[in-house]
């Protein structure tokens, strides 16, 4: 009795072994054939809450002083909205706009112009990859500003879309470890040390370097803007950053000066109704209320169900089929759902972090956005 329980317990052992080593074949071979994963971009922690769930869009009360951080991308929350619901005409606030800065923008050189990139170049074209790898390389060994130059160098030029994607991705990492956070690279002509003096206010730093006094409080981790001590060491950013929005890809690019950043997915207007060509940013507001031209029906600040959510950047058309065109937007969303989709009257939409990131990079006055096919 003792030895046929000894052989059936062997017996099983030994089915056991076999199972697991098949197992163990099987995923070694699975891992083989899909190959080696290309690396996340990193992105920048959320200074800002999640997006809140789809019968709550927004809270009903908001702090009087909040800067919207630069945010992680987030899953589509399904809403019960229409997705038509916003529009080509500029909110109507219920309160006057939020001044940018205490004094206007210094007029000690001229605003880089919006760089124009091509996204990708045609899939039977000769990519323009000199600098691809050297970037790459660079990159790998600690060399950022190396890399940088090199890898928004063929960006510019074009790039097949595997590669594009390759540089962006790579960019955004040096962005991160370069501008997104409180650290200055030596002889970095994008960011440079400033120090507090005696009368400055975080709105008149901002308005000087051509960025936005948000963008600063976050790299600074200032927990209040509206206080900066005299003789305080602060990063700035030498603005001004630029946008470029590809109809075909419903992506925007952001640029510090013509330098690749960051990109987001975005929607726009049903049947082609984004006009393409160059717009200035003209205003911003975050929280703003609207009134739906079509019916006339208002959403207030603070209505968790206004369709273009917690912030808007007015634009105006001044090149190609832009010009002369005003009151489009880029504005955020309640159905996220719907980016990467042509369903606006017209505006561009984000969703509602992408939103929070993109308003602390735009300024008024000095910022410019090219939408091409």
């Amino acid at each position: 009795m003792v030895r046929r329980r000894s052989s059936s317990a062997r017996r099983l052992v030994t089915r056991v072994l076999l199972a697991l080593m098949l197992a163990g074949g099987l995923w070694v071979g699975w891992s083989w054939h899909r190959g080696p994963q290309a690396a996340a971009p990193i992105v920048l922690t959320s200074l800002v809450a999640e997006t809140p769930p789809a019968d709550r869009a927004r809270p009903a009360v908001r702090p009087v002083d909040r800067s919207p951080g630069l945010v992680r991308l987030v899953a589509p929350v399904a809403t019960s909205r229409p997705a038509d619901a916003d529009t080509a005409r500029t909110p109507q606030p219920q309160a006057p706009p939020i001044q940018e800065g205490a004094a206007p923008p210094a007029t000690d050189g001229q605003a880089a112009p919006a760089p124009v990139i091509p996204a990708t170049r045609p899939a039977d074209s000769q990519p323009a990859e000199g600098n691809l790898q050297a970037g790459l390389a660079a990159l790998e060994r600690g060399a950022l500003l190396e890399a940088r130059t090199l890898l928004n160098e063929d960006l510019k030029k074009g790039l097949l879309p595997d590669h594009a994607v390759r540089a962006r991705q790579a960019l955004e990492r040096i962005a991160a470890e370069t501008i997104f956070n409180a650290s200055v690279v030596p002889e970095d002509p994008l960011t440079d040390h400033y120090t507090v003096k005696s009368g400055d206010t975080l709105g008149r730093i901002a308005a000087r370097f051509k960025v936005t006094e948000e963008i600063l409080a976050t790299i600074n981790r200032l927990p209040n803007r509206n206080f900066i001590r005299e003789g305080r060491r602060l990063k700035v950013l030498r603005g001004p950053f630029h946008a470029v929005v590809s109809k075909s890809d419903h992506t925007l690019h952001a640029f510090l000066q013509d330098v690749y950043v960051r990109s987001f997915r975005v929607a726009l207007g049903a049947d082609g109704g984004t006009p393409t060509g160059r717009w200035k940013v003209v205003n911003r507001q975050p929280n703003p209320g609207w009134t739906d031209p079509r019916t006339g029906k208002e959403w207030h600040p603070d209505d968790p169900a206004n369709p273009i959510g917690e912030f808007w950047i007015g634009l105006e058309g001044v090149e190609g089929q832009a010009v002369g065109a005003f009151g489009y937007g880029i504005h955020g969303t309640i159905e996220p759902q719907t980016i990467g989709q042509d369903v606006s009257l017209g505006c561009v939409r984000l969703a509602p972090d992408d939103i929070a990131a993109v308003y602390q990079m735009l300024v008024p006055g000095e910022s410019l956005v090219t939408i091409t096919d």
